[in-house]
């Protein structure tokens, strides 16, 4: 199933998860069960980063079943292809219905998924206050030969990395902040 997203747009995702939620559903359901047989949860991590501001507004970009939110006292723009509940917006995170500079961080955590995740990326930077915070947590495997790639295409996308890329078992965690308007 991530291979299939992985090669598509998010548009051809998100028209075919309307059409067919119930892959949505199983996605997250085997996503659920593999959680299990971690030894850390890239979501709970950035929660635990988070907590230390709770006058920030997040947009959890890519949110899943939305366990962000539910981790967090502050204000949280849920958004995925398909709308768990009524606290997330079914959209396609290229095009989030959220107007500029709303928001003091965006959390893609392993959501940049497509053939046009730099375009996740640009609605980052336009949803985004200058100055302020990009997070982003993904498979080291799914990255291996291209995080330099990844790496560029945050740059080029306005924003500059704070800090060392972490690594942390299977993942990966990138902190960048917004730099252009």
């Amino acid at each position: 199933m991530n291979a299939r997203i992985n090669t598509a747009y998010s548009r051809t995702t998100h028209d075919r998860l309307q059409q067919q939620p119930e892959e949505w559903y199983l996605y997250h359901s085997l996503y659920r069960e593999a959680r299990q047989n971690w030894a850390e949860i890239p979501y709970e991590k950035i929660a635990t980063s988070l907590k230390r501001r709770l006058d920030w507004t997040i947009g959890d970009f890519g949110c899943g079943e939305a366990q962000l939110a539910t981790l967090l006292p502050n204000k949280v723009y849920s958004f995925d292809y398909v709308a768990i509940n009524d606290t997330v917006m079914a959209c396609d995170t290229t095009r989030t219905p959220l107007d500029d500079a709303t928001l003091d961080v965006v959390v893609y955590s392993l959501s940049l998924m497509g053939l046009n995740y730099a375009d996740y990326l640009k609605e980052a930077q336009r949803t985004l206050r200058f100055g302020d915070f990009l997070k982003i947590a993904e498979p080291i495997s799914r990255w291996a030969d291209k995080r330099s790639e990844l790496l560029s295409v945050i740059a080029e996308a306005g924003f500059l990395i704070v800090g060392q890329v972490e690594e942390s078992g299977q993942f990966f965690y990138i902190d960048a902040i917004k730099m252009e308007m």
